[in-house]
């Protein structure tokens, strides 16, 4: 897991106007219904959760107002040759809807062009979030000791409103992560809705840049967003190879077996934020 990862609840998030933002910057959707696609990515700080298996940090961040994030959001695509009306936007975590500003925001943006907006969820904490706005939940595990032991499932609202399901999956048969819920594969059936498989991946340690930075005290929002989000699967000693390598190939035909989509954490291959 990186970073400290401390664990709240929306009692932590009192402000309605402004968001507690660990980074931006400009990437690939690695995940999900827009894979592969330009994006611009905003990390918001916090979660309800610590899964040993994170590889984010999301601990620190800094308190943003509404037009604050937008002007940044704008400078971080002014000199690349796409518009805006290219890029996803993507709000991520953490867990993003433990910010109830988070829906006043993402209004806001309704009307700034963007080619679509996501936001992915762990699906345990509910809020309003505008239909416009597409909803990838990813489910995770109560943790003991470290060790996953079973699946929380979002309620029947957060399901409803879902317009996707994603999945991390381990080899390990001992451990939850190495299969799909049936409720989920009953809500595929039901809905006709997809759901994403992703193997996990296994580090040996934190990215050198992310530590540098670290140890630097680099902890405003523009050294995260620019040198903690660069993960590179290419980094020698990154990740356990083979531990990725079972994960890797046992995910791929759980999806064959269940007709489910397989894919990859794009960024990291190209190793972009």
């Amino acid at each position: 897991m990186f970073g400290k990862n401390e664990i709240v609840g929306k009692r932590h998030f009192p402000a309605d106007d402004e968001l507690l933002v660990v980074s931006y910057f400009v990437t690939l959707q690695g995940e999900g219904p827009y894979s592969g696609l330009p994006a611009v990515f905003v990390r918001l700080a916090k979660c309800n959760l610590a899964c040993s298996f994170c590889d984010t940090y999301f601990d620190s961040g800094d308190w943003m107002t509404f037009d604050e994030l937008s002007t940044r959001l704008d400078e971080e695509i002014w000199d690349r040759p796409l518009s805006q009306d290219q890029y996803v936007l993507v709000i991520t975590g953490g867990e993003p809807l433990l910010q109830k500003a988070l829906t006043p925001f993402l209004e806001l943006q309704e009307s700034h062009g963007w080619k679509a907006m996501q936001i992915e969820s762990n699906g345990i904490v509910q809020q309003a979030i505008p239909e416009t706005v597409t909803l990838v939940v990813s489910p995770k595990c109560l943790e003991k000791e470290g060790k996953a032991v079973k699946y929380f499932q979002p309620g029947k609202d957060m399901l409803a409103r879902a317009d996707c399901l994603k999945f991390v999956m381990e080899s390990d048969p001992s451990s939850p992560y190495s299969t799909v819920p049936l409720w989920a594969l009953d809500w595929k059936r039901d809905t006709g809705k997809e759901i994403y498989v992703s193997p996990m991946n296994i580090y040996n340690r934190a990215p050198k840049t992310a530590k540098v930075a670290r140890n630097a005290n680099q902890t405003t929002v523009e050294d995260r967003s620019k040198v903690e989000e660069v993960i590179s699967f290419w980094e020698p000693g990154l990740l356990d190879l083979a531990a990725n390598q079972r994960n890797h190939e046992y995910t791929a035909a759980y999806a064959i077996a269940n007709g489910l989509r397989f894919q990859l954490q794009t960024h990291l291959y190209a190793s972009v934020a």
